[in-house]
């Protein structure tokens, strides 16, 4: 826990709902970040291949972190596995007119290890 990089999360299938922008699964396999809406105003949307970093902060507490270079956008996720609790900080389209910055927060409806 702390400063240490962790590949922790590598494995899991996390679904969870924001109650403004709908429900994502977001998928972590060998160091790489993949996402799919499937509820919500941005259903439909999906990524996958990212880079991601993540650091375990408390005892199923998760940061994690990735670049969506050709989207331009810098991605910062917090998870809570104990509590199903996850929040999110993103900037959008950044260095362009139609830039974001978006902090939602989220209930985590399910966990599964792949």
């Amino acid at each position: 826990m702390g400063d240490q990089l962790t590949n922790a999360l590598d494995g899991t299938r996390l679904n969870y709902t924001y109650s403004e922008m709908g429900a994502v699964i977001v998928q972590m396999s060998a160091g790489k970040l993949g996402f799919e809406w499937i509820d919500g105003p941005l259903k439909g949307q999906s990524g996958q291949g990212f880079d991601y970093r993540a650091r375990e902060v408390g005892e199923g507490q998760y940061f994690v972190n990735l670049h969506e270079l050709e989207t331009r956008a810098f991605v910062t996720l917090y998870f809570d596995l104990n509590k199903g609790f996850a929040c999110s900080s993103v900037l959008a389209a950044y260095a362009t007119d139609a830039e974001q910055v978006l902090f939602h927060s989220a209930s985590i409806n399910s966990v599964e290890q792949l």
